[in-house]
C-alpha cells in the first residue's frame, strides 16, 4: 500500500464520520463523541497506538452498513457491525492489532456479562448496549467462553470493551466536549505507515 492509498483511507474514514458521526444508534451521545471519547480513555490508559486506533474506529462498521445499505440496519445500527468494521479495516491495510480487537469487542461484552454477575454488569452497560446484548447472542455458553479465551486478541478485546463502556456520557458527562476527529488522524496515519513500512513523512493538513 502506497502513501496515496493511505491518504485515501484517511479520506474515507473522515467521510464516514462526516456522514454518520452525528447518529446516536440508541446511545445518549453521537457516534463521533463516543469514538473520540473511547480513544481518549485508551490514550489516558497509555494504550498502544494500535489499541487507541481500535478504540477510535471500533464502531465504524455501523457507518459502513448504513452507507452500503446492508440489510439489518435499525435504530441501534447493525448487530454485525464488529465484523463488518474489522473486515473493512483489514482490507485497507490496518494491522491485526487494530481490526481483531474490533472484530471481537461485541463478544467481549457477552463474555463479561457471562463471567460477572449479570445484573451487576448490565447495570454498567448503556441502555442501547443492554438492548443489543440479546440480539448479539446474550450470555455465552461454556464452550463459547473457552473459545473466546483462546483468542490471540483475548486481552486486547476485553480492554477495548472497557474503553467502549467508558466512552458513554451517562458515565462521564464531560465527554460531550469530544467533538472532532481531526486531532486523531495523524495517529491513524502512523499506524498505517508502520504496518506497510513507509519511511517517508505523510502530512495531514486539512
Amino acid at each position: 500500500m502506497n502513501e496515496r492509498k493511505i491518504m485515501s483511507t484517511i479520506h474515507d474514514i473522515e467521510q464516514l464520520f462526516t456522514e454518520y458521526g452525528h447518529l446516536h444508534y440508541g446511545e445518549q451521545c453521537s457516534q463521533l463523541i463516543h469514538a473520540v471519547s473511547c480513544a481518549w480513555h485508551a490514550q489516558q490508559d497509555n494504550a498502544s497506538a494500535t489499541l487507541i486506533t481500535a478504540a477510535l474506529l471500533h464502531d465504524i462498521g455501523h457507518f459502513i452498513a448504513d452507507k452500503q445499505k446492508f440489510t439489518g440496519v435499525d435504530d441501534f445500527g447493525h448487530k454485525e457491525h464488529a465484523s463488518i468494521g474489522a473486515n473493512w479495516l483489514k482490507d485497507r491495510g490496518f494491522p491485526a492489532s487494530v481490526y481483531q480487537p474490533i472484530r471481537y469487542h461485541v463478544q467481549a461484552k457477552r463474555y463479561l456479562v457471562t463471567l460477572i454477575n449479570q445484573n451487576e454488569k448490565t447495570a454498567h452497560l448503556s441502555l442501547a448496549s443492554q438492548h443489543t446484548l440479546q440480539q448479539q447472542g446474550g450470555k455465552m455458553s461454556n464452550d463459547e467462553l473457552k473459545d473466546f479465551e483462546r483468542l490471540a486478541c483475548f486481552s486486547t478485546a476485553l480492554t477495548l470493551r472497557q474503553y467502549d463502556d467508558l466512552g458513554k456520557p451517562n458515565l462521564h458527562v464531560s465527554l460531550k466536549s469530544f467533538t472532532t476527529l481531526k486531532p486523531w488522524l495523524p495517529l491513524i496515519i502512523q499506524v498505517l505507515k508502520e504496518e506497510v513500512g513507509t519511511s517517508s513523512t505523510l502530512e495531514y493538513n486539512r
